[in-house]
């Protein structure tokens, strides 16, 4: 079949990625943008191989199985297969390689396509690449520009493939956002009890750090939103209240998710009163901008 696919370890991007564009492994830290790396993959793999490409496959992995928002955002793009391993207490993918590998074999027995792009480094999938190729299929192995001298894949698994491709800073620098950073955790007056010289109780406030609340960090993604929209912006959206536009909820919704390090796919109630936050902020600031 003439036709290609591209397979993308999800791990091995953010890490080499943001290296690269950030200067920055933690993934915690990056805001990867799925549509331009898609389509930056959609050209190379066009071009590379002169075939249209079947579908994407995206590789990831979930604690206890929950989708993060931006899994979910990936999962509902035009062409895409979001597969999901596990991360484990310690922050590990497991279960992924497998996952590539049953993929990659699987397109190659039926004949589905000819040809592979395989977006990784890890030296665990040269016998994927290695059986796909006696199906007849060829792999592209595609790096991520690492600095002079040094190699961020595995060197048996670049040995095993058909063809090399390296993703330079000037192509990725695009797809890869530092996130913002977060406030300190709010400080909250506590009532205490104390006793005084005639022995009568009173209450009086005692500073101490409080967690930082769903609604706060709503507040503060809120603010933020304000600070760089425009007055057309802020019109379209008060037009649509009281929906959110769908790629503004998600980003809202990712992060309070990244600052509480909560999920809230199962929290109706927490996303309700994240949007209910998020417009008694936008209410609030109407009229300083003159609408």
């Amino acid at each position: 079949m003439d036709r290609c696919a591209i397979f993308v370890d999800a791990g091995y991007l953010y890490a080499e990625g943001g290296r690269l564009c950030r200067q920055t492994t933690s993934r915690s830290a990056l805001l990867l943008k799925p549509e331009p790396f898609l389509s930056l993959m959609t050209s190379v793999a066009e071009e590379l191989t002169g075939m249209p490409v079947l579908r994407t496959y995206w590789y990831d992995a979930a604690r206890g199985g929950h989708r993060t928002s931006e899994q979910r955002a990936i999962a509902v793009l035009p062409d895409v297969k979001l597969r999901l391993g596990r991360l484990n207490g310690s922050g590990q993918q497991k279960g992924v390689d497998a996952l590539i590998y049953r993929d990659m074999i699987m397109l190659a027995q039926l004949g589905a396509v000819s040809d592979v792009l395989l977006v990784s480094g890890d030296e665990d999938l040269r016998e994927g690449v290695r059986t796909a190729q006696d199906h007849g299929v060829r792999v592209v192995l595609v790096g991520i520009e690492a600095e002079s001298g040094k190699y961020n894949q595995s060197e048996e698994l670049v040995f095993e493939s058909d063809r090399l491709h390296s993703l330079t800073k000037d192509e990725l620098t695009p797809v890869f956002d530092l996130r913002p950073p977060l406030p300190p955790p709010t400080v909250l007056p506590v009532p205490v009890q104390i006793e005084s010289e005639d022995g009568e109780q009173a209450t009086t406030p005692s500073p101490i750090q409080a967690m930082l609340t769903p609604r706060a960090a709503s507040a503060e993604f809120t603010a933020r939103w304000l600070a760089n929209s425009s007055n057309t912006e802020l019109a379209d959206l008060l037009a649509r209240r009281p929906s959110i536009p769908h790629a503004l909820d998600q980003g809202l919704r990712a992060h309070v998710e990244q600052a509480l390090g909560i999920d809230l796919q199962e929290q109706e109630q927490i996303r309700r009163d994240v949007r209910s936050a998020f417009w008694g902020v936008v209410t609030a600031n109407v009229d300083s901008r003159g609408l």
